[in-house]
């Protein structure tokens, strides 16, 4: 029987209450909350600032903003800043010297030795560099001598070939086939073409001066007037000319 004088116990006094602020010191939040909180921001403005930009180019273009334009806005402004990675980046020279067990004197040692060898090794280097330019361009020398050599040894066994084919044509200038003559010359054209594309050329300037290294003079004539040097005045041979050397040079008559 319960006792009208005892109180009765209220149940909500047995629940656990739940811990109150306090209110005369709030709490304080965390760095990462508080780093978060101002990123927070940022990033939501340059969000907007992208989508913007992509809704101005829609507008301009006069088409609609598709699903894919607005993901390139969210990375585009999830992207990380070049300036923030570069500072990022930024290595302590200080704090490394003070980190290393050497001393100051002995780093600066070490610097000036890593400093000469690599000098050396850019010496070494130019100096390689200078050999290679030195051997191409002497491979390349004495290829083109080669290739000359080569084609001065094959024209000249062509030169009686074309001495023999210009008496021909000159013979037949006086044949009672027209034909044949024309044949005749049009095939010494096509040959002199052909060698002259290669660089062959002929000798047989009448009334130049004489030239010991381009002329053979086997006969001379007396001049009716004193000169200061033989002329050429009748080429019995040509001569031919490959390039600045000499295959064989012109037999004339000269006047001095």
């Amino acid at each position: 029987m319960t006792d009208p004088q005892r109180p009765v116990d209220d149940p909500r006094a047995s629940e656990p209450t739940a811990p109150q602020p306090d209110v005369g010191h709030p709490a304080q939040p965390s760095d990462a909350t508080q780093a978060a909180d101002d990123h927070a921001p940022r990033a939501n403005h340059a969000a907007d600032a992208a989508a913007a930009a992509y809704r101005q180019d829609g507008q301009e273009s006069g088409g609609d903003l598709t699903a894919s334009d607005a993901t390139d806005a969210t990375d585009a402004a999830d992207a990380p800043d070049p300036a923030d990675a570069a500072e990022q980046d930024t290595v302590d020279l200080d704090a490394l010297a003070d980190a290393d067990p050497r001393t100051r004197a002995e780093l600066y040692g070490a610097l000036l030795e890593a400093e000469a060898q690599r000098d050396e090794y850019l010496d070494d280097l130019r100096r390689a560099r200078a050999e290679f330019d030195n051997y191409r361009r002497r491979v390349m020398r004495e290829g083109a001598s080669q290739r000359d050599s080569g084609k001065a040894e094959a024209f000249g066994s062509l030169l009686e070939v074309l001495d023999d084919l210009e008496r021909t044509v000159e013979a037949s200038e006086g044949s009672d086939d027209p034909s044949l003559a024309k044949g005749l010359q049009l095939v010494a054209s096509k040959l002199v073409s052909a060698v002259g594309s290669q660089g062959l050329t002929r000798i047989d300037a009448v009334d130049a001066p004489f030239d010991p290294n381009e002329h053979e003079a086997v006969q001379q004539q007396p001049s009716d007037e004193p000169t200061d040097e033989p002329v050429v005045t009748q080429v019995l041979r040509p001569g031919y000319r490959l390039g600045d050397r000499v295959l064989r040079p012109a037999m004339v008559v000269v006047r001095s």
